[in-house]
């Protein structure tokens, strides 16, 4: 199997990197193309793959081509190569950006749509994934396995991507904030930064494993931490004081309603 890059931004290269972590495909089977040449040489120097001169000779090279560009130019590479697809696999990253929208283009072809994030790269990623009438279950199967690799992949209805992408894409952030605002707190009570971020970064990858592993509820897990008339609960009143559970909540809402109006 061949696969090419078209547009391997900050995603698109987190995904390349988890292949190659991964061995998904040699790396002689994997070719770029970004924008310009010094990005597309960029990107094929620091991870020692192939690049193509022009996003034609990109697909001609490809079994499966994995577009990473800005949704409003989704358009304009699908109009410039839909001649060249024949019985490839297009594979789109761009958010609200719809398979009917991509078939008003490309009619008749093979299409998934993907929400990757950027963990893929350390192989601990989630990737929503659904696809359009024309991909075969045996490709379908393919495709699941593939980004499997890179964390979980679940098959989900388009029309619940933009909730995915509200979590889970667009989640790391919230967690990075939440990692940097815990740091904060331990420097504040005297801890170096260095210790801080570590400490706080596992802190929550312990957390999480913790809830993925036993299957409890968070509820049950976060009371079994808080003693009565503890500390813990003492720092949760605050939280909920200050009102965290909801901003998470309307963090998520609003990226959300972003997405759906884009």
């Amino acid at each position: 199997m061949k696969i090419g890059f078209i547009g391997a931004g900050k995603m698109g290269e987190a995904i390349l990197k988890g292949f190659i972590k991964q061995n998904i495909v040699p790396k002689k089977n994997i070719f770029i193309r970004n924008s310009c040449d010094k990005s597309t040489k960029i990107v094929t120097e620091r991870n020692n793959v192939n690049s193509c001169e022009n996003i034609y000779d990109l697909v001609n090279n490809s079994d499966l081509v994995i577009i990473g560009v800005k949704p409003y130019l989704i358009a304009d590479i699908l109009e410039k190569i839909k001649d060249t697809i024949a019985e490839k696999i297009i594979i789109s990253m761009a958010a609200a950006v719809s398979i009917s929208d991509m078939e008003n283009i490309i009619p008749d072809k093979k299409i998934i749509r993907i929400m990757p994030n950027t963990p893929v790269e350390v192989c601990s990623g989630v990737i929503g994934m659904c696809a359009n009438t024309f991909i075969t279950p045996e490709e379908k199967t393919t495709i699941h396995t593939i980004f499997s690799a890179l964390g979980i992949c679940i098959e989900i209805k388009e029309s619940d991507m933009s909730s995915l992408t509200a979590i889970s894409g667009s989640g790391p952030a919230y967690a990075y904030l939440f990692v940097e605002a815990l740091a904060d707190g331990a420097v504040l009570n005297g801890l170096k930064r260095d210790i801080s971020y570590k400490l706080a970064a596992q802190t929550l990858l312990g957390s999480a494993k913790m809830l993925l592993e036993t299957c409890h509820h968070p509820a049950k897990l976060k009371d079994d931490v808080t003693s009565p008339a503890g500390s813990t609960i003492e720092a949760i009143r605050i939280l909920e004081e200050k009102g965290f559970r909801s901003a998470v909540i309307e963090c998520e809402r609003a990226c959300f309603e972003k997405l759906k109006n884009m």
